[in-house]
């Protein structure tokens, strides 16, 4: 083996790793997410949409990476066919298939979240759920594939990956979060001193208190005025102070 095709290999199983690292944790995340699972209070908040859309950006990078790396390779001596078109490849052909749909159901995410504005939440989400998919086919395409399945180190990724979206998966089919909650009732106001009345039960009223009576305008209207206006107005006034005196 050359040192070109030592590069090339190496690139090609680290850009693999790297892609599947980052897509875990992608998942993990957004499953976090939806089961509102937050850091703890005293520390920043690190679970949040940007990390889940930042890790989900790396991983296609390096997917990228891998994907050219495999192509380029004279090792492996792979053609564009092999690499994008399933069941082609003459190596191991049915896991190679798998992670070229995944790389296919990946670019359909991509585009969705691209096209959201218009698609609409619902449709969005209901293709965001494809991302478990994708996990689960990019997870069997490494075992299948990988020349470093059989080592302790790999062997341990995707164990830990497995366990950890299994047991959020679980959380979130098994104790789904309300989406609504119930609106608290506004506290009950209480009105010592007064006997009920209507809106009113046994001393406590769920209505504010009314305004005191508005004081009538000294200047008369037009047309009605003399001894007539200045005693309704008087009656007005003194009525007013009455219930300014009952709310007190």
């Amino acid at each position: 083996m050359t040192l070109w095709q030592s590069v090339t290999w190496d690139v090609a199983r680290a850009g693999g790793f790297t892609a599947y690292i980052l897509l875990a944790l992608s998942v993990i995340v957004g499953l976090m997410l939806s089961t509102q699972l937050q850091s703890p209070s005293r520390w920043p908040r690190l679970i949040n949409s940007e990390l889940h859309n930042f890790l989900t950006l790396l991983s296609t990078i390096f997917l990228g990476v891998h994907v050219l790396a495999v192509w380029i390779d004279p090792f492996t001596r792979f053609g564009w066919q092999e690499v994008f078109i399933p069941f082609v490849s003459h190596y191991r052909p049915i896991w190679m298939a798998l992670g070229i749909v995944a790389l296919y159901l990946g670019i359909a995410i991509g585009i969705s979240t691209w096209l959201r504005p218009r698609i609409g939440y619902t449709w969005w989400r209901k293709l965001h759920v494809l991302t478990l998919g994708i996990f689960i086919l990019a997870t069997i395409h490494g075992i299948g594939t990988g020349s470093d399945t059989q080592t302790e180190w790999a062997l341990a990724i995707y164990v830990v990956s497995i366990v950890l979206v299994g047991a959020l998966l679980c959380r979130r089919i098994f104790f789904p979060v309300g989406k609504k909650k119930l609106h608290a009732q506004p506290p009950i106001r209480k009105v010592d001193g007064l006997p009920p009345r209507q809106g009113q039960v046994s001393g406590y009223s769920t209505h504010a208190a009314q305004a005191p009576a508005r004081r009538m305008d000294a200047v008369p209207p037009r047309g009605y005025t003399g001894t007539l206006y200045r005693e309704q107005a008087g009656e007005v006034m003194e009525h007013g102070r009455q219930q300014q005196g009952l709310y007190r």
